[in-house]
Formats: structure tokens, sequence, C-alpha cells
């Protein structure tokens, strides 16, 4: 049985709480990565993160499963300090190559049930025939990844790690390689996740678009090092044609896109502009 829940994000205390988060790389040589990162995320909330490529937002991502140790500040999930992988948190990457080759769809996701909660064989089962009946790919479950799309496969990686039944699910640009028709879908898909769920959702992306229509609020941040520009309220953007989510793309785009550097562009001819693209 799923947990429903359709209510907004709590109002109490937050879920995640990042203060001054520093990040450094390397041991002679370090390289910091993020630097000063503030900020927090309530229970129930959709977060989305965005800023330019390198800026540090696989690396906060990282930081919040675990899989990575912050070099100053404070990382606090559920009032506990994040200090390794949970299965509280789960991750979904990029790659679509995230499932057990070797597994059918339906023994990939039970086996993610019974390896983190003592559940028996039957009801693992069922529990993983519902989160596959979720994300719409139940009538795929006795195949095999090499079977699947990329769509498809993202749609299985997210199963299993609903059905683990996390506080927590952290998306790392889970449809960045997926076709524009497969991406709009899964959006979707998200949002009514969300819905029949309540989970806390916290997303990575370079859409503006993707993380206004999946946000609640969405952190910019800058280019590395990473620190914060700003953290926009998009929970009124509610519907993609309506004037609350053009305002705040538009927003969020002038956030990311220097001004000066937009007229620059636009004062350069087609060809100019297209040439700076492909170099």
């Amino acid at each position: 049985m799923l947990n429903r829940n359709t209510s907004e994000p709590s109002a109490g205390t937050p879920l995640i709480v990042a203060e001054n988060i520093e990040v450094l790389y390397g041991t002679r040589k370090r390289q910091r990565i993020l630097d000063q990162v503030s900020f927090h995320v309530q229970q129930g909330e959709k977060f989305a993160i965005i800023g330019p490529s390198g800026c540090g937002k696989t690396t906060l991502l990282k930081a919040m499963a675990g899989f990575l140790p912050i070099s100053a500040g404070k990382l606090q999930i559920a009032n506990r300090a994040v200090t390794a992988p949970s299965p509280n948190r789960m991750v979904v990457f990029q790659d679509f190559e995230q499932l057990l080759p070797w597994k059918t769809v339906i023994e990939n996701v039970v086996y993610a049930i019974q390896v983190t909660r003592p559940v028996a064989r039957p009801v693992a089962v069922q529990q993983a025939l519902d989160y596959l009946n979720l994300v719409n790919v139940v009538d795929a479950s006795e195949k095999y990844p090499h079977q699947l799309s990329g769509g498809m496969k993202q749609r299985v990686a997210i199963a299993r790690a609903l059905a683990v039944q996390p506080q927590l699910l952290l998306l790392d640009e889970p449809f960045a390689a997926l076709d524009a028709l497969t991406r709009t879908q899964l959006q979707h898909e998200v949002n009514a996740i969300w819905r029949n769920t309540g989970v806390t959702i916290v997303l990575v992306t370079h859409s503006i678009q993707e993380a206004v229509y999946l946000g609640h609020r969405i952190l910019v941040m800058n280019a590395k090092p990473g620190t914060v520009k700003a953290v926009v309220d998009t929970s009124q953007a509610n519907d993609i044609d309506s004037d609350e989510f053009t305002t705040i793309a538009a927003h969020l785009r002038d956030l990311l896109v220097p001004s000066q550097f937009d007229a620059a562009l636009q004062s350069q001819p087609y060809e100019s502009n297209l040439q700076n693209i492909r170099s």
C-alpha cells in the first residue's frame, strides 16, 4: 500500500538543514567546489537546484546522499548529521545503467525492498508491483534492463528508489539524456509520484522550465566555487501556461545569464551567435 499525501510541504522543522557547507577536492592542491552554501528543505517539499556547469550541483547532491563528506559547515537530515549513505535517502542518477542487469524489472525492485527491511517475499513482490504501477512500467515487470528504453529504465530506477520508502528522493538530472517527449512525460509522473507518496524530492537540473515545473522552491547557484546566488519561490507557478510561470522562468534566466552577456549575444549577427555556440 502506498502512502498517499496530497498536502503542501510542512512548515515545521526542516528535513534538510545546510549551513555554510564547504567541499574541497584533492590532497596536495585542494580545489574548493562548494563555498558557504546554506539552505533548508521542508518535509514534503520539491526542491530544485540549478546553476552553470561545474558549479557543484551534483557534489551537493552527493553530500546530501552521504557519498561525499563535507569539509566544513553543517549538513543535517532529520536532525542527524549526514556521515554515510542511508536507505532513508535514495538517489536516481542520470546514467541509464543503474539496474542490476541479471535481474528482471520486478526482481530489481524486490531486491531493494528485501535488503533494506525485513519483508516476506510475497509482500515484497506486491509492494514492487504497486511502485512499478505508480511509474507506469508494471507491464514490463518480467523484462530485463537491456530490453527497456532509456525512459523505462529511469522509471524502474525511480520505482526501486521509492519502494525502499525513503524520507528523501534525490534526483541527479535523471531526464537529461531523454528525448523531449519522454522527458515531459516523466516530469508529469514525478509530480504524480509526489502527490501519491508525499516524499521529499531534491532535483538537480540544467533546465529552467523543469525546475519551475517540478520545484516548490529553487536554489540558484553561482559558478565555481559553488555559492548560493538566490532561493526562488515557485510554489505559485503551477500552470506552465500561466503568467506566473513565465515571469519566474524569465527571472531565473536573468539570474543565470548576466544581462550584459545576453545583450552582447543579441548585438551580434545570427551566424556569429551560431559560431559561438558551436565553439
